[in-house]
């Protein structure tokens, strides 16, 4: 418990990008373990904070459908859409049609507040940071190995469990409206540097190569991927003529 206690006061240096920390982080005793518990801490406190900060911002929210049945009104006023159903019978049908599934979508692409996705937030973010951190700390471990790195796996695996710290960021949430997701990601990535750098006992130019690798092997790999699924659609295309 003391050690754990120990781990979580690490965070607030490691988020102020604190070598220190991160050099504490890698002579722990069971780093891994103690990686993976932050993980989630950190994972469900701040899926719980946006749960606050959702259902804030949907109970300030004026009523979208109200609105968009307002707008559908004003449409209707107008002189072009008088004139296109006097062209055409199917026009109005058809528009109404339209409009529908624009009003679905609408709350989508302007993230509308949604307290029920925010709820299923405390299952997915915890989830997707212990996955992200995996991925990242097996290649960075890697990478980093490869250009002189001293660190053992779960060494690695704490320091980059460290290096989740700047998620913290989004306890920002609670307040609505406010959006930081970017600062969140460069000092993420910032902090991962510090971690491999750190865990590694690597150079600045080693450290960064070590940390920008797994990305760029990621994203190839993302290409190529795309590359087949279009490959095997025009395949699949020409083989049903």
């Amino acid at each position: 418990m003391q050690d754990l206690l120990a781990t979580l006061r690490l965070c607030p240096r490691a988020l102020l990008l604190q070598d220190e920390a991160y050099a504490a982080m890698r002579e722990i005793s069971s780093p891994f373990i103690k990686g993976l518990i932050l993980i989630l801490v950190a994972g469900v406190v701040v899926s719980l904070v946006g749960i606050v900060g959702e259902m804030l911002e949907w109970a300030t929210t004026p009523n979208l459908e109200a609105i968009k049945d307002v707008v559908l009104q004003e449409l209707q006023q107008m002189d072009w859409y008088g004139e296109a159903s006097e062209g055409s019978p199917n026009f109005e049908p058809t528009f109404r049609r339209q409009y529908e599934i624009g009003r679905r979508i609408f709350p989508y692409l302007f993230r509308a507040p949604n307290p029920i996705g925010a709820a299923i937030g405390v299952i997915m973010i915890p989830l997707w940071l212990g996955v992200s951190w995996l991925i990242f700390g097996l290649l960075g471990y890697l990478f980093a190995r490869l250009v002189g790195g001293q660190a053992s796996l779960g060494q690695t695996l704490g320091c980059t469990a460290l290096a989740v710290t700047p998620q913290l960021l989004g306890l920002i949430r609670i307040l609505p409206y406010v959006e930081i997701g970017g600062v969140i990601t460069i000092w993420t990535l910032i902090c991962n540097y510090l971690a491999l750098k750190n865990a590694h006992r690597l150079s600045s130019e080693r450290a960064f190569w070590a940390m920008l690798l797994p990305f760029i092997l990621l994203a190839l790999l993302a290409l190529a991927l795309g590359g087949l699924g279009v490959l095997l659609g025009l395949f699949l295309a020409g083989g049903g003529r």
